[in-house]
């Protein structure tokens, strides 16, 4: 088993993990760092239109082994997709 410390960058905050969390692998430590980004994103109230959330995963004090960054952004259709021009349909999701 190996021990994954997960510090958070939240906007210009860093929350530094000094205990980390045993995983068997991996792919765990990949999964949990997911899952746990979700969670905080769906509980904190978002201000303004945009929000990301970023682990940096270590299996050390110094080494980094991955990233998982989880961004949100609120906006029209044209700031987020383009010009109408540019859009693909959307496929109707009733029947």
């Amino acid at each position: 088993m190996t021990r994954f410390y997960f510090d958070l960058f939240d906007g210009g905050d860093v929350s530094r993990d000094e205990e980390g969390t045993t995983f068997d692998d991996l792919k765990q430590a990949k999964n949990a760092a997911i899952v746990s980004l979700l969670e905080i994103m769906r509980s904190r109230k978002i201000e303004g239109d945009t929000s990301e959330l970023v682990f940096l995963v270590r299996v050390s004090s110094d080494m980094a082994a991955f990233a998982v960054k989880l961004s949100l952004q609120v906006g029209s259709n044209d700031a987020l997709f383009g010009s109408a021009s540019e859009r693909l349909p959307v496929p109707s999701l009733c029947p």
